[in-house]
């Protein structure tokens, strides 16, 4: 049990700082797909998903990721390592994003939009789209709680 407990802690943190991490480098193409979304429906506070929201979700995540790493804080890291893989299904199954998206920025990427936090339009996200992110989030949001329990229960 404790080779599952190790490897299920160190999987879905080193998932977790990967996905972090990639918020932080403009790598992540999600927020600011979001935010398109949102500000062609004409939703107030738009704005804010890229980059605000995307650098807090991305500091939860490494947080989340690092404190499963570390044994002394596993079961904390394994309870708000939900909350990410939660609010990233949420969204996939909203009208904000959807469950098939865009697979990445299109090519070449939308330097002037990133840099400038936006405003981004359609043309800035690749043509070719599909449901992985959604299938991922769902994934790990399962391993997640799964791991909750056998970080408590097998202390």
């Amino acid at each position: 049990m404790t080779y599952i407990k190790w490897s299920l802690a160190l999987v879905i943190g080193a998932v977790l700082i990967f996905f972090g991490v990639m918020k932080f480098t403009g790598g992540a193409h999600i927020f600011p797909y979001i935010e398109y979304k949102a500000t062609a429906a004409n939703l107030p506070l738009a704005s804010l998903f890229f980059p605000f929201v995307n650098y807090a979700t991305g500091l939860l995540e490494i947080v989340a990721g690092l404190l499963l790493i570390i044994p002394a804080s596993r079961v904390l890291g394994a309870v708000i390592s939900i909350l990410p893989f939660l609010g990233a299904v949420t969204f996939h199954v909203s009208p904000f994003l959807g469950i098939v998206t865009p697979d990445s920025y299109s090519d070449p990427r939308p330097i002037a939009a990133l840099s400038a936090g936006g405003p981004f339009t359609v043309s800035d996200f690749s043509s070719t789209s599909s449901a992985s992110l959604f299938t991922i989030a769902s994934a790990m949001l399962v391993l997640s709680i799964i791991n909750v329990f056998i970080q408590r229960r097998f202390r």
